[in-house]
């Protein structure tokens, strides 16, 4: 490794490769494949932008994109996706791994931690819904979100998803487009449905 990481911060271990991917794949069986990719791929495009990898970039950076938006964002859907507790686990792998190689990094993710574990009762309670919000949520979440007359609009082909804000209550409509050479095959669907 190069001397580029400066002193008092050259750690051996990755901490996307090595850190970071050996938690999420214990939590693969526990979250939704969906939710564990887009975590990965959210600290994946963190690495990227903030190049804090200790192959090429500097594992100090790491601190700089805990003060960052995308950091937040990250922090935003996995409390929504029941995943934090997974972040919270990748931060004690962090400052553990860290506190000796990389004592500034560590101590970063302590205070996050720490953070974290403040906020928790705050963002396990609900907060106040916007339709601003939802849209962001949607969008981290990967769907294609337009805003139209006051509701989200999510077409995803055969499936679209309506929503709008009453006060602080969700109004949603689910549609699903299909075809059927018979009405009995249409009211099976409709029993499906209902089942929901």
């Amino acid at each position: 490794m190069s001397g580029e990481n400066g002193k008092g911060c050259r750690p051996s271990r990755d901490f996307l490769r090595y850190i970071a991917n050996r938690v999420i794949a214990r939590y693969a069986a526990k979250l939704p494949a969906s939710v564990v990719e887009d975590i990965r791929d959210m600290l994946g495009r963190g690495e990227d932008k903030y190049r804090f990898s200790i192959y090429g970039g500097d594992p100090r950076n790491i601190v700089k994109y805990f003060d960052s938006e995308e950091w937040r964002d990250l922090v935003e859907y996995a409390a929504n996706t029941g995943a934090l507790s997974m972040l919270v686990e990748i931060l004690d792998a962090l400052a553990a791994e860290y506190r000796r190689e990389c004592p500034e990094v560590a101590e970063a993710a302590e205070r996050e931690v720490e953070r974290l574990k403040a906020g928790e009762e705050k963002l396990g309670r609900r907060e106040e819904l916007s339709l601003e919000r939802i849209y962001r949520m949607l969008s981290l979440a990967g769907y294609r979100v337009e805003s139209k007359d006051g509701s989200l609009e999510v077409d995803e082909g055969l499936i679209k998803l309506i929503i709008k804000l009453e006060g602080q209550t969700l109004e949603y409509t689910i549609c699903k487009s299909g075809r059927s050479k018979t009405l009995e095959g249409v009211l099976s669907k409709l029993s499906k449905i209902r089942e929901l």
